[in-house]
Order: structure tokens, then sequence, then C-alpha cells
């Protein structure tokens, strides 16, 4: 079982719990408040993976990193999510996952992976190399993230594409009573 101090930094009150799979603890920060669920795979070869404070990565997600995947303050991650640093391209420049000769004989897209603040995914949904969900971001269940996206907008589909703004006044409001009630406990 991975310990606290296995981490590279571990944050006061947070918890991973017992049957989530940690790979690389030592490329792992993880923020105060912040929750990892059971059945969760965090692999963190690479730049390794960053979650910010009060975040949380539910249940039979995975962090595949072999680059950065980071997740800013209040971001989150619903259940069954798949977050891929790196891929094989199946477009037929490479064999897929064959590494006896390193990766001479593949054809990788590799990018980091950034949740900015207040980015909430939902579940089951994969998002590809070089994704950055922009803050306040709120991503529809099963969606296929291929591309960037901006920020207090609600996007789904496959592939998933923004479909209207949010506001994000009410949001910022909260996060700042919030803070505000929690630093004075």
């Amino acid at each position: 079982m991975t310990q606290e101090n296995d981490f590279k930094s571990f944050g006061k009150n947070s918890i991973v719990w017992p049957l989530a799979k940690i790979a690389h603890p030592e490329n792992i920060s993880v923020g105060i408040e912040t929750q990892i669920d059971d059945f969760c795979l965090l692999y963190a070869t690479g730049k390794g993976i960053e979650i910010g404070n009060f975040c949380h990565v539910t249940a039979y997600s995975m962090l595949l990193a072999n680059v950065l995947i980071k997740f800013n303050d209040f971001s989150a991650v619903g259940p069954r999510c798949t977050l891929l640093g790196a891929t094989d391209d199946y477009k037929g420049d490479g064999f897929i996952g064959l590494k006896i000769f390193g990766d001479e004989f593949r054809n990788m897209e590799i990018g980091d992976i950034i949740l900015e603040k207040h980015a909430h995914v939902g579940a089951g949904t994969i998002i590809l190399p070089g994704v950055t969900i922009g803050e306040g971001c709120s991503v529809g269940a099963g969606s296929i993230v291929t591309k960037s996206l901006p920020e207090w907008t609600i996007c789904y589909g496959t592939p998933c594409k923004p479909m209207r703004f949010k506001p994000k006044e009410k949001q910022l409001e909260m996060e700042k009573v919030f803070l505000e009630k929690y630093n004075n406990n």
C-alpha cells in the first residue's frame, strides 16, 4: 500500500483510498483536502502527476502520465475517466505497443493534460494527449476530448465540442466564501 511519505508531496487531510493503484508515487504531488478513490490507477512516469487542492479523482479513473497531468484547484474527474498523456498513432505509421526496440518502431502522440481551476469532467470521458480543459469548463459524460476546451463552457460529444457558455461569477463567489470559511477553521 502506498503511504503519504512515498509521494513527492502530500497535503493535509488528503486521502488515497487503499484500493487505488499508484505507480511511481515519487512523481505525484497531491494538494490539501484532495481525494483519490478506490480502483483508480495513477501511472506517473515522465513529468508525473500534480493534483491541486480540493480535487477529486473518482473510482475507476485512469491517469496515464508519461508527460505532465495536472489538476488545478477545485477540479475533478468523474468515474471511469481516462486521461492519456501518450497514445499510439493508429493511422498505420508505427506498431502499436511493441517495445522490443524501445520506441523506434512506434509513432506516439504525446502531450501534457491540464485541467484548469474548477474544471469538471463527466463519467466515462476520455481525454487524449495535449489537451487543456479551460477554467470552469464542464465536460459531459462519455465525451472524447481531442482538442483543448475553452473556459467557462459546457462541452460534450464525440468529439467533444463547446455547446454553451456558463456563468462564472457564482462559482468564483462560492470559492471566495468557501476559502474564507476554510482558512478561519
